[in-house]
C-alpha cells in the first residue's frame, strides 16, 4: 500500500471520530496563544539585542587592547608611508660596497646612490657634488607610495643635472687652493715642476732635438683636478664643467664585478687628495690645461703674461727624454734593467706584491702602497734623476704622438701593467683611446719661454 492510501483511510477514519472539544473552546486557546507572541515580541527581543550589544562591545574593546598591548614594538617599528620611506625602499635596491661589512643592528640611513666629489680640507668639513644620474623612483599603483620600483638609469643627456651651489667657505678654499697652485707654476717651484733643458738626444734609435720644457713632478691630483672643477662652478662655466667632470661609472666598467667603494671615494675623499685622477677624458685633461693656462695669465698680469707659455699635455718625446734622462736611463726610468732596487724593494707602482712602509738613508719616503688594489699617491716611490716620480707605473699618462697634438696616446704603463708594460718605450695599449679611465691620468707640460732681460 502507497502512501496516498494510507492519508486517504485515515481521513476516512476521522470523519466518523467524535467530537472532543467544541469550536468556542478551540478558539479561546488560539486567542490566548496569539497574545502571548505578541508580549514576547515586543519585549523580549529588544532586552535581548541591548544585551548582545552591551558584551560585544565589552569584548571588543577587550580584544583591541591585549593587540596594541601586545604589538606596541612592532608598530613603533613599522614604516611610514612618507618620502623618507621612499628614498629608503629605492636604496635597498643598490648593492652591497666590496669590502665593507654590514650590521645587522645599525639601520641603514638615506645616502646618495650616485658618486659625489667632496671639497676636501684640512677640516672634516666636505661638500657633496653628483657626478651620475641618480636613478628614477616611480610610485606605484593609485600612487601608493609604498609600492615603488625603481627604472634602469637613462643616459645622461636625458637627465637633467642639478649643479651644486658652494658654500662661502669652500669658494674661499678653493680661491686659497688655486692661488697656490698659479703662484707655483709662475716661480716654477722645484716641489711642482722640474726643468727640462733643450737638447738632441737617442729617441729609440733616432736623433731628436727638443725644445726646453717645464714639466709636473707628478701626475696631477685629485685635489688639484677638484679646485680646477669649482672654479669652474665659481666662474658659472658650466658647459666646461660637464664635460670635465671624472666619469666614475668607469669603475665598474674596469672591474667586471662592479666597485662601489672607488665610485664614492676615490675622487671624493680626503685620504686621496694626492693620489693621481683617473676617469678624465682626453677632453677634460686639455680643459684642465686650458683653465690653468687662462689663470695663470691673470694671475701674472697684462705686463708680464706673454712670458708664460701654455700648460698643456706633453708630446710622447717629450716624455722620453724627461723619463729616460735624455735617453741615459733605458728601459725604465732609473738605473739598470731590473725592477728592484738593492734593497729588493720594487722601483714602480705596477702587478706585484711590494714592501710598505719603508725609509732610506737620504730621507725620502718609500711608502709603496699595494699596487695590485689601487694607484699609489703622485709622489710616491723613487723620483728618477731628474726628480720625477711615477714615470712607471701608477698611472698611464695621456701624451700627444704628434707635434700638431692630433694623434691621442698614453706612455709609461698603469698600476694594473706588468713589468714588461711600464718600460718607457713599451707598447701603448691606450693609443687612440679618449674616454676616461681608472688607469689613466696625465701630467702637464710649458715650452720654455727665455725671459727678455
Amino acid at each position: 500500500m502507497d502512501k496516498q492510501q494510507q492519508l486517504d483511510q485515515l481521513f476516512a477514519s476521522a470523519k466518523h471520530d467524535p467530537v472532543i472539544q467544541s469550536f468556542e473552546q478551540t478558539r479561546d486557546r488560539f486567542l490566548s496563544s496569539v497574545n502571548h507572541t505578541k508580549v514576547n515580541k515586543s519585549k523580549t527581543p529588544q532586552v535581548i539585542t541591548k544585551k548582545w550589544i552591551l558584551m560585544l562591545t565589552t569584548v571588543s574593546i577587550i580584544s583591541l587592547s591585549l593587540f596594541l598591548f601586545l604589538h606596541k614594538g612592532e608598530l613603533n617599528k613599522a614604516p611610514q608611508p612618507t618620502k623618507k620611506t621612499r628614498v629608503d625602499r629605492t636604496i635597498t635596491q643598490k648593492k652591497t660596497i666590496p669590502d665593507q661589512p654590514t650590521s645587522k643592528t645599525k639601520t641603514q640611513q638615506p645616502t646618495h646612490q650616485v658618486p659625489t666629489i667632496f671639497l676636501a680640507t684640512m677640516q672634516e668639513t666636505a661638500t657633496e657634488i653628483p657626478f651620475t644620474p641618480e636613478k628614477n623612483t616611480i610610485q606605484g599603483r593609485n600612487g601608493d607610495p609604498n609600492n615603488l620600483r625603481t627604472t634602469s638609469v637613462r643616459p645622461m643627456d636625458e637627465i637633467p643635472y642639478q649643479f651644486p651651489k658652494l658654500t662661502e667657505e669652500e669658494i674661499a678654499i678653493t680661491k686659497k687652493k688655486k692661488k697656490a697652485m698659479l703662484k707655483a707654476l709662475v716661480k716654477h717651484d722645484k716641489d711642482s715642476y722640474v726643468y727640462i733643458p733643450s737638447g738632441t738626444f737617442d729617441y729609440n734609435g733616432k736623433q731628436v732635438s727638443v725644445q726646453a720644457f717645464y714639466i709636473g713632478i707628478g701626475e696631477v691630483t685629485n685635489f688639484e683636478y677638484r679646485t680646477f672643477l669649482f672654479d669652474l662652478l665659481i666662474q658659472d662655466r658650466k658647459d666646461e664643467f660637464l664635460k670635465a667632470k671624472p666619469d666614475q661609472s668607469a669603475w665598474s666598467k674596469e672591474f667586471k664585478n662592479g666597485s662601489n667603494t672607488y665610485m664614492e671615494y676615490y675622487f671624493s675623499h680626503k685620504a686621496y687628495n694626492d693620489f693621481p685622477v683617473v676617469n678624465v677624458s682626453r677632453e677634460g685633461a686639455e680643459l684642465y690645461c686650458k683653465w690653468l693656462s687662462q689663470e695663470v695669465r691673470k694671475y701674472v698680469g697684462d705686463e708680464k703674461e706673454a712670458q708664460y707659455n701654455d700648460i698643456r699635455l706633453p708630446l710622447r718625446v717629450e716624455w722620453v727624454k724627461a723619463a729616460s734622462n735624455e735617453g741615459k736611463q733605458l728601459p725604465y726610468p732609473w738605473n739598470g734593467q731590473y725592477r728592484r732596487n738593492s734593497d729588493g724593494m720594487y722601483q714602480a707602482n705596477f702587478t706585484h706584491d711590494i714592501v710598505k712602509d719603508q725609509v732610506d738613508t737620504t730621507g725620502f719616503s718609500k711608502i709603496n702602497y699595494d699596487n695590485s688594489d689601487l694607484t699609489a699617491p703622485s709622489k710616491s716611490f723613487w723620483p728618477n734623476a731628474l726628480g720625477l716620480y711615477n714615470m712607471a707605473g701608477n698611472v698611464a699618462e695621456m701624451v700627444y704622438e704628434d707635434q700638431n697634438k692630433t694623434e691621442s696616446g698614453t706612455a709609461g704603463g698603469s698600476w694594473r701593467s706588468d713589468g714588461d708594460e711600464i718600460k718607457i718605450y713599451a707598447p701603448d695599449p691606450y693609443k687612440g683611446v679618449t674616454e676616461g679611465k681608472p688607469t689613466i691620468g696625465f701630467r702637464v707640460v710649458s715650452t720654455y719661454l727665455a725671459v727678455p732681460k
